[in-house]
């Protein structure tokens, strides 16, 4: 049985992080039928829960009846069990998760999801406390390595015998998100083109590899207890750089030109951290010898969705099956136009981001 999680993440919010991650989940679930694809929802929002379970108000109150339930078989409910002294723990009694096709015809039935719940960052304190407990030296290791545990025990409970797991991640660096980059194999980083986007990819190499861009915060860093160094010391691994998405790209002739010019300072930038340090990076099939190679293998571009986006995310339609028709119904009864070729190049990205999943 193997294993392989994808986390979705970035210090910046508003980057399209739960639309990529919702997409390419749904899309590599028809495309690989005999894998189990789990999609954890760790973002309080749980927009990606609300999407999968059917969309807008239909979606939404699925998930408020989970998280009503008294077995509350969400990511709450794992994390609820996991604080009452179960940190090490190395089975489960019952699953923790939803096939999304009983709520949502649009999904594949390979596809199961460990819900949000907007109680979540109610938690942090507790799972923060609970790291730091002075009779169990290496509860901080048993936490943080937690989620990986779960998806391993989700598949032996499955009838499958590989699983593909994507997690949506919250832009905070809380512990419930520091589970969710320890557990993972590689890291997903989408961006804007934007000078935010440049300083949130900073900011995840200082938080997580311990990349500092100056010598000053390095001399900082090096007098307190760092993320990077507390997974060292446990010897913990941390999720390789898969993909760096360019969300919502655009082709509108003068703010592309815009668009290309931010665009191609944040690539060089990611270039010159794979020059310096090529481990922190995926392996390669084939090792890039210059920045044109790397940027074909870690670099993707998603135009914007537009219309078909917001259609998608209001009825829980992966954009894949936005094709088998054109015109839709919205919640309030308004028939909404969709022409295939206004999202024909943003379906195209999608699935060549996609076929990178490996």
């Amino acid at each position: 049985m193997s294993v392989d999680i994808y986390a979705f993440y970035n210090n910046k919010g508003g980057v399209g992080k739960t639309t990529l991650c919702q997409n390419v989940a749904c899309l590599y679930a028809d495309q690989h039928p005999d894998e189990l694809v789990l999609i954890l929802d760790l973002c309080p929002q749980a927009n990606i829960s609300q999407f999968l379970l059917g969309g807008g108000h239909k979606g939404y109150q699925a998930n408020q009846r989970l998280q009503a339930s008294a077995t509350r078989r969400n990511i709450v409910g794992f994390m609820d069990w996991l604080l009452s002294g179960n940190s090490n723990f190395t089975s489960i009694k019952d699953t923790y998760t939803t096939q999304a096709k009983q709520h949502n015809k649009n999904i594949a039935p390979n596809v199961h999801l460990i819900a949000g719940d907007s109680f979540l960052e109610s938690l942090s304190l507790a799972l923060n406390f609970a790291t730091m407990n002075p009779a169990n030296i290496h509860a901080w290791a048993e936490y943080v390595t937690a989620i990986r545990r779960l998806c391993a025990l989700e598949l032996q409970l499955s009838q499958y015998k590989k699983a593909k797991v994507f997690i949506d991640c919250n832009p905070s660096f809380s512990i419930y998100t520091q589970m969710a980059l320890v557990s993972s194999n590689y890291l997903i980083i989408p961006m804007m083109a934007d000078f935010s986007s440049l300083e949130g990819i900073k900011g995840i190499l200082m938080l997580l590899y311990g990349k500092y861009p100056s010598a000053a915060t390095k001399t900082y860093a090096d007098k307190v207890m760092t993320f990077n160094k507390q997974s060292s010391q446990y010897k913990l691994s941390l999720p390789k750089l898969f993909e760096f998405p360019f969300n919502n790209f655009t082709s509108n002739a003068g703010v592309a030109t815009a668009y290309d010019a931010v665009r191609e300072e944040l690539v060089e930038y990611c270039y010159q951290q794979y020059v310096t340090d090529p481990t922190v990076f995926a392996p390669c099939v084939t090792v890039p010898t210059n920045r044109n190679e790397w940027e074909s293998t870690f670099v993707s571009k998603v135009k914007d969705f537009h219309t078909a986006g917001k259609v998608s995310a209001t009825l829980g339609i992966p954009l894949h099956k936005m094709p088998n028709q054109t015109d839709y119904t919205m919640p309030n009864g308004d028939l909404v136009n969709v022409p295939k070729g206004n999202y024909k190049l943003s379906l195209q990205h999608v699935h060549d981001l996609t076929a990178k999943i490996i």
